[in-house]
């Protein structure tokens, strides 16, 4: 048997036993808050949840528009679309921060307030969520599953207002970990690897307004910038936000089947990495993973492969 066959029998065993000794709690109905579930990754957790037996409260964007009304029509008497401040239900067991936005530009070009309103989303919004309900969780001992991402694991090159956010929010729910223990409540991290137009973060309206806001960046930079950088750095992200997701799995499923864990295994992983394009090879994953064992430099190289930059103008010399 060659290598890579020893490593996925391994990696099937591991799957395998950790679902079959895994203990569950048992399901009656108990509220589960889900932020973020207009599309993609909140939508068809909020309708698992439900399908396991969970009562849903999924928070929408705008609840007026069509994934919020899909939501309605599937998801049955157990699923509430709902403002994020509603709900007081002291049979709450658990908030899933699910909501983010997307929004990726080398240093240089990422104004402050860009790089603000991507924190506002995907780092404070987690924050607010979840301080709004502590002191319930607290009675209740049930749990915050905080959706981070792969990049919560590894800095990547022209990403930076969406990784340090991703960051901010591992570190934020490492720390909540270690002092809800005194309480019972289980902190948990999701972090998505490659699922590309399945969450639709990046598709229709959403890559117009991405287009439109790196065109701005570039626009406000200095001509120095401009010319040391060239235009073809913006053009090389717009076209990798358009290609976004291509060779990506065909399901959530894998997402969805590590919330459902994360909410109703008794004992959840702290963390569950979750390989998105040609499981289990998503090469973000897996170069996250590597980042836990190989020196910095070695790293870096691996970056420039995995993630390459366009050419400059200014090249080292």
């Amino acid at each position: 048997m060659d290598i890579k066959s020893t490593e996925t029998l391994i990696f099937s065993a591991y799957i395998i036993l950790s679902k079959q000794y895994a203990t569950k709690i048992e399901i009656k109905g108990q509220g589960v808050l889900i932020t973020g579930c207009d599309t993609g990754i909140g939508h068809a957790t909020a309708l698992r949840l439900v399908k396991a037996g969970f009562t849903v409260f999924a928070r929408c964007l705008k609840p007026e528009d069509e994934g919020a009304i899909a939501l309605m029509e599937k998801g049955g008497e157990r699923l509430h679309v709902v403002p994020l401040d509603v709900t007081s239900d002291e049979s709450l067991w658990a908030v899933i921060n699910n909501a983010g936005i997307e929004f990726a530009a080398e240093i240089e070009f990422a104004t402050i307030e860009l790089m603000k309103r991507v924190a506002e989303v995907n780092f404070y919004g987690i924050v607010r969520v979840t301080k709004a309900f502590l002191p319930l969780f607290r009675k209740t001992k049930g749990r915050v599953v905080n959706v981070t991402s792969v990049k919560g694991r590894l800095g990547w090159p022209a990403d930076s207002a969406s990784t340090c956010a991703k960051w901010a929010g591992e570190a934020f729910s490492d720390i909540l970990r270690r002092e809800m223990y005194r309480f019972g409540v289980k902190v948990v991290i999701i972090e998505p690897g490659q699922f590309g137009s399945l969450t639709q973060i990046l598709q229709g309206e959403r890559f117009k307004l991405a287009e439109a806001e790196l065109k701005k960046c570039w626009e406000l930079a200095s001509e120095e910038i401009k010319e040391a950088y060239g235009r073809e750095c913006i053009d090389a992200l717009i076209n990798g936000f358009r290609d976004n997701g291509k060779g990506g799995p065909e399901s959530l499923d894998a997402v969805t089947d590590a919330m459902l864990d994360a909410v109703e295994n008794v004992n959840p992983k702290c963390r569950y990495l979750v390989h998105g394009t040609n499981m289990p090879r998503d090469k973000y994953c897996i170069t996250a993973v590597l980042n836990q064992y190989l020196p910095e430099s070695s790293m870096d190289y691996i970056c420039r492969v995995v993630t390459p930059l366009p050419p400059v103008k200014q090249q080292v010399k």
